[in-house]
């Protein structure tokens, strides 16, 4: 067991320095040729960081990026309901935020600086596509995934990748909102066996990132509340039905 932590120390820590190593010296670079922070520089250090995360965990095999125990004729409707979990519960995220009066814009980090980082090809590629992928390299399949290889009980596993997933976005609300996200598709991966679901998952959530629900009138808040809410519990009910397996699948 020793050796197993170990190795998910040293792989994390592999994990930690790409992803954020580049986008320190993308800093520094852009601040020795223009004084001030070059958020294009930035931008492009952080998807070339997560980029070559991909590649080596992958490439090394240090994640296994396989389907588990989704059976080949399960896949198509694993995807659908992963991509109607990411909207689902962003859609009852937003909304019972306006509901609560509270802006979603000040959860997190400042708005003027996240939307320089998420703009342009650079941002998108790496606040949709790119970062998702290598969290969840890291957080699931590193974390989760070498916790479950040590016969660590499943709902410890789960909380401890979330929280740890959960700090590397801040406290606060958004550390509440990652937690919860943390353990959903910490709770997918044990159940699949998958990395697959999480990442549908992640990518669609924050591509959804762009939602503005400002101005609707409380009726339709309160109907799209509603259906998410419904859509978002049958989706859990229907990955736990079918995935109802829980002998470790390593």
């Amino acid at each position: 067991m020793n050796e197993g932590i170990g190795k998910t120390i040293k792989l994390f820590l592999l994990w930690c320095g790409l992803f954020l190593a580049l986008p320190i010296i993308g800093a520094i670079v852009g601040r020795f040729f223009t004084n001030h922070a070059n958020y294009e520089i930035l931008k492009w250090a952080r998807l070339l960081g997560c980029v070559l995360i991909i590649i080596v965990f992958f490439g090394k095999r240090y994640v296994e990026l396989s389907f588990g125990r989704i059976e080949r004729r399960m896949v198509w409707p694993v995807v659908g309901m992963s991509v109607l979990i990411a909207a689902s519960q962003a859609f009852v995220l937003f909304t019972a935020l306006f509901l609560l009066g509270v802006d979603p814009s000040d959860i997190g980090e400042d708005l003027e600086r996240l939307q320089r980082l998420v703009s342009g090809i650079a941002g998108i590629l790496y606040a949709c596509i790119f970062a998702p992928i290598a969290e969840e390299i890291g957080f699931r399949g590193l974390i989760l995934g070498g916790l479950l290889k040590m016969r660590c009980r499943p709902w410890i596993a789960i909380l401890i990748s979330a929280l740890v997933f959960a700090s590397f976005h801040g406290f606060g609300a958004q550390f509440v909102t990652a937690l919860l996200f943390g353990i959903l598709v910490g709770w997918l991966y044990w159940r699949t066996g998958s990395i697959i679901p999480g990442i549908i998952i992640h990518v669609a959530n924050n591509s959804l990132t762009a939602i503005d629900l400002s101005g609707q009138p409380h009726v339709i808040l309160w109907l799209i509340l509603v259906v998410g809410l419904l859509l978002f519990a049958y989706c859990l009910w229907w990955f736990g039905k079918k995935f109802s397996y829980t002998k470790p699948y390593y």
